[in-house]
């Protein structure tokens, strides 16, 4: 009798493995299937190409300054140049 047992016990363990099987298949297929249309509303999003034009006004805006910068230093050190006097020039 206790060898029909353990032979009922076995098959319920690989009926059980078969259910848990399947049970861990559907879960990974719905997270499998979330996943790819998480992905796909992303790519369909603007938000990303938002990110860019706006990345991309940011660095025009900074090359401006910077070039509104370096002109402003250049005129400083032509109007410090300017003020300085000239060794050319006597004094009578």
């Amino acid at each position: 009798m206790s060898k029909h047992t353990n032979f009922r016990r076995h098959k319920m363990c690989g009926h059980d493995a078969e259910g848990l099987k399947n049970f861990w298949e559907k879960v990974i297929q719905e997270q499998t299937k979330q996943r790819e249309y998480e992905e796909s509303r992303l790519s369909k999003s603007a938000l990303s190409k938002l990110r860019h034009e706006w990345t991309l006004r940011l660095e025009g805006r900074a090359r401006q300054v910077q070039a509104q910068m370096k002109t402003q230093k250049e005129q400083m050190m032509m109007l410090s140049i300017e003020t300085l006097p000239s060794p050319d020039k006597t004094v009578a």
